[in-house]
C-alpha cells in the first residue's frame, strides 16, 4: 500500500529513478571512467567542451565529465556517512531524553536547543580545524552538527509516544529504560526518523560540498563535487561548464533526496497526502480542608481490603500558576474480590482517580493523600513510604492491572501479541520464555480467543476491536493481579461486544477472585456489573451505595443519573430525563456544593458550604445537605419536570 502510494506521486517515482541512477554511477564510474579521470595530458589542458570531452578538461588535461562521475561515490559516501553519524548519535540521545526523569529531560532539551542555535557549517569548520583537512573532517563535523537536530526531533517524537497507554503500562510493570527505549519507543517513531534521514541527506551533500569548496574538505588529487566546484570557479570565464556541472550535480542530488523524503512522508501519512491534494499543550498546595475530607471510618489499614484510598487529590498547574484540583479528597476501599463501580459525567475525576491509584498521573500532575495496595503505601505524597520506587513499581506490576478503553492505543503496534503478553511476567517473575508462552496461551483461552496459540504471532492491527480488548484483559491477568482497573472498557465497542466483555470481566472476577474497579459514565452498566458504586461529580465522591439498593439513592445527582437510564417502566412517548446546565469549570469552581447550580433541591446552605461525605445508618455515604429519608419519594418527579 505504501509502495503503491509512493509510486503514484510524480516526485516519488522520479526521485527513485534518480537515486537508482546515482547508485549505478557510483558503482560503475571508476571501472569505466577512472582512467580518463586520472590521466594527465598537459597538451589537452583547459579545453572547452568538445565531442571528445563533453565538459572540457581541467588544468592538467583531465576529462571533467569523468572527474564529475568518479567524484559521485565519494560525495554520496561522505553525505551518507555524516547522516549515519547524526542518526547514531542523535536518535538514541533524543529518545533517551524522553524516557528519563523530567528534570534531566528538561536539561537535555535546553542543551539541544542551545546547540541548534549554532549554524552547522560553523561546527563543521571547527571539526575540520581540529581533525585536519581531508574527507574525514567534514563528514564528522557535519554529522555531529546534524545530531543535535536529530536529538530534538527524536525527543519530540518519543515524548509523543511516551504518553501512550502501552508505554505507561510498561513503566508500571517496571520495564527498564533501555528496554523501554529500544522496544517500545524507537520502533514506533522509526518511520518518521527514516523520512527525516532521507531529507537530511540533501542538506549533508550541500554542507560537505560547501566545506570542500572552502578548501577545508577533500584535498587534491582526490575530488568530490565541492572540490570540483572550487577548481571550476577559477576557470569559469574560460569554460563555464567546469563550474556549472558540479554545481548542478550538488543541487540536483540534494533535490532528489529532498523529493524522495517528501514523497515517502506522503505515502506513509494518508492524511498529509489528502490535505495536499485538496490544496490545502505541579505544585503542591495546603492540606485539604475539613469539608473536603471524606468520612472514612477507621484509621488503621483494613486487613480485608485490597485497596484503601484516603483523602486523595490530584492537582495540575493552572494557566495562572494556581493549582487545579481535578480530584478532591477522595476516600474509599475495595475489598478482596469486590467489584466497585465509579460513575460520573466526563470531567468528574473518575479516570484521574483510577490513574492515581495506578501511579499513572502524567507530569506535571501531582497526587496528595494515602494509597494502600495490599497494605503497602504507594501514595506519592502526604505519607512516608517505606518502599523504594523500584519496589513500588514491582508491587504495582504484580498486584494491579489496567484495562483501557481504547485497546488499539494501549497495545504496542510494533510488537506481536505474544511479546506483549509475556514481557512483564518474564521481567518480574523470571519466568522462562516457554513457561510464559504457555501461560499466555492459557490466558488467551480464558478470555475466549479461538486458536489462542496462533494469535501470539499476530499484531494488534490484525484483530478486531473486541478481540483486542480480550487480549488486554488476558494481558492484565498474566501476573494474576489482586486488583483490576477497567477504564470504560466497552466505549469503542458495539452493544453485542460490550455485553460479552462485561460478562468476561465478571467471569474473571469469579474465577480469580480479582477485585475490580469499573469506570463508566453509564450508571445502568455500573449497576449491572458492580457490588458497590461510587458516584463522582466535579472531583468529589458525592454518594456511595451498594448496587442492590441503587433505588435508595439520596443524592440529587445520583437520582438524575438514574432518571436518565432507560428501562421498560418509562413511557415510550416521553424523552429521557436530562440534567440541565454544565459541570463546573475546574479553574473557577462555585462555592459550596459543586452540584448546587444544577440541583433542583438546593437550599441556601448549599451555595455556602461544601457538604461532607457522611456515613448513614444504612451503611451508605452521601454528601448532601438536604438528603433525608423522604427525598426518594419525590426525586423522579422533580428532576424530570425541571
Amino acid at each position: 500500500m505504501i509502495i503503491r502510494s509512493f509510486l503514484r506521486s510524480p516526485s516519488g517515482w522520479a526521485s527513485l529513478v534518480a537515486i537508482a541512477v546515482l547508485a549505478l554511477v557510483s558503482v560503475v564510474s571508476w571501472p569505466i571512467f577512472g582512467h580518463a579521470a586520472t590521466t594527465v595530458d598537459i597538451v589537452q589542458s583547459l579545453q572547452v567542451p568538445t565531442p571528445q570531452h563533453w565538459l572540457g578538461t581541467d588544468q592538467l588535461g583531465r576529462d571533467l565529465l569523468a572527474r564529475l562521475l568518479t567524484a559521485t561515490p565519494l560525495s554520496l559516501g561522505l553525505a551518507l556517512g555524516s547522516v549515519v553519524i547524526s542518526a547514531v548519535v542523535g536518535i538514541p540521545l533524543g529518545a533517551l531524553a524522553a524516557v528519563l526523569g523530567r528534570h534531566v529531560r528538561g536539561v537535555l532539551l535546553r542543551a539541544f536547543d542551545t546547540l541548534l542555535a549554532f549554524p552547522g557549517i560553523i561546527l563543521g569548520i571547527y571539526a575540520c580545524v581540529v581533525i585536519g583537512r581531508g574527507a574525514l573532517g567534514p563528514m564528522i563535523g557535519v554529522g555531529i552538527a546534524g545530531s543535535f537536530a536529530y536529538a530534538r526531533i527524536a525527543s519530540a517524537l518519543a515524548m509523543s509516544v511516551g504518553g501512550r497507554e502501552y508505554v505507561q503500562a510498561a513503566r508500571v510493570v517496571g520495564v527498564g529504560r533501555g528496554t523501554l527505549l529500544f522496544r517500545h519507543v524507537l520502533p514506533n517513531v522509526a518511520d518518521a526518523l527514516i523520512i527525516t534521514t532521507t531529507v537530511n541527506i540533501s542538506g549533508a551533500i550541500v554542507a560537505i560540498s560547501g566545506l570542500s569548496f572552502l578548501g577545508l574538505g577533500v584535498q587534491p588529487p582526490t575530488s568530490d563535487w565541492g572540490r570540483l566546484l572550487t577548481d571550476g570557479i577559477s576557470q569559469i570565464s574560460v569554460n563555464p561548464a567546469s563550474a556549472l556541472a558540479p554545481a548542478a550535480a550538488i543541487a540536483l542530488t540534494a533535490l532528489t533526496f529532498g523529493f524522495f523524503g517528501e514523497a515517502l512522508a506522503r505515502a506513509t501519512n494518508p492524511l498529509l497526502a489528502s490535505r495536499q491534494s485538496a490544496k490545502r499543550k505541579g505544585r503542591r498546595t495546603a492540606p485539604l480542608s475539613v469539608t473536603e475530607q471524606a468520612d472514612l471510618p477507621g484509621a488503621e489499614p483494613d486487613a480485608g481490603a485490597v485497596l484503601e484510598v484516603r483523602n486523595l487529590s490530584v492537582l495540575f498547574p493552572g494557566p495562572n500558576g494556581a493549582p487545579l484540583r481535578l480530584v478532591k479528597g477522595v476516600s474509599f476501599r475495595v475489598g478482596r474480590g469486590e467489584r466497585v463501580g465509579i460513575v460520573g459525567e466526563s470531567g468528574s475525576g473518575k479516570t484521574m482517580t483510577a490513574m492515581a491509584v495506578a501511579s499513572l498521573i502524567p507530569h506535571p500532575g501531582v497526587t496528595e493523600g494515602s494509597i494502600l495496595l495490599d497494605g503497602n503505601e504507594i501514595g506519592r505524597s502526604d505519607a512516608v513510604r517505606r518502599m523504594s520506587e523500584h519496589e513500588v513499581a514491582t508491587l504495582l506490576s504484580r498486584e494491579l492491572a489496567v484495562v483501557y478503553q481504547d485497546p488499539m492505543s494501549s497495545l504496542n503496534p510494533a510488537l506481536t501479541i505474544g511479546t506483549q503478553l509475556t514481557e512483564a511476567i518474564r521481567q518480574h517473575r523470571g519466568m522462562s520464555r516457554g513457561d510464559a508462552v504457555r501461560r499466555a496461551v492459557e490466558r488467551l483461552g480464558e478470555v475466549h480467543i479461538p486458536a489462542a496459540g496462533r494469535q501470539l504471532g499476530r499484531y494488534p492491527n490484525h484483530l478486531s476491536g473486541g478481540m483486542r480488548q480480550r487480549v488486554m484483559i488476558a494481558m492484565a491477568l498474566m501476573d494474576e493481579p489482586r486488583l483490576l482497573i477497567a477504564d470504560e472498557p466497552t466505549t469503542a465497542l458495539d452493544v453485542t461486544i460490550q455485553a460479552q466483555i462485561m460478562e468476561l470481566l465478571a467471569e474473571v472476577n469469579q474465577r480469580h477472585d480479582t477485585a475490580t474497579i469499573l469506570i463508566s459514565h453509564n450508571l445502568g452498566l455500573i449497576n449491572q456489573n458492580s457490588d458497590r458504586v461510587l458516584v463522582m461529580y466535579a472531583g468529589h465522591i458525592v454518594e456511595e451505595l451498594v448496587t442492590s439498593h441503587i433505588q435508595d439513592a439520596r443524592h440529587p445527582y445520583t437520582l438524575a443519573l438514574l432518571a436518565a437510564v432507560p428501562d421498560m417502566t418509562k413511557p415510550r412517548d416521553q424523552p429521557l430525563a436530562d440534567i440541565p446546565g454544565q459541570p463546573p469549570d475546574v479553574a473557577d469552581p462555585p462555592p459550596g456544593c459543586p452540584y448546587q447550580p444544577r440541583c433542583p433541591l438546593a437550599v441556601g446552605r448549599c451555595a455556602e458550604e461544601m457538604p461532607p461525605l457522611l456515613a448513614r445508618a444504612d451503611g451508605q455515604r452521601v454528601a448532601c445537605w438536604v438528603a433525608n429519608d423522604d427525598l426518594a419519594t419525590h426525586r423522579t418527579a422533580e428532576l424530570s419536570t425541571r
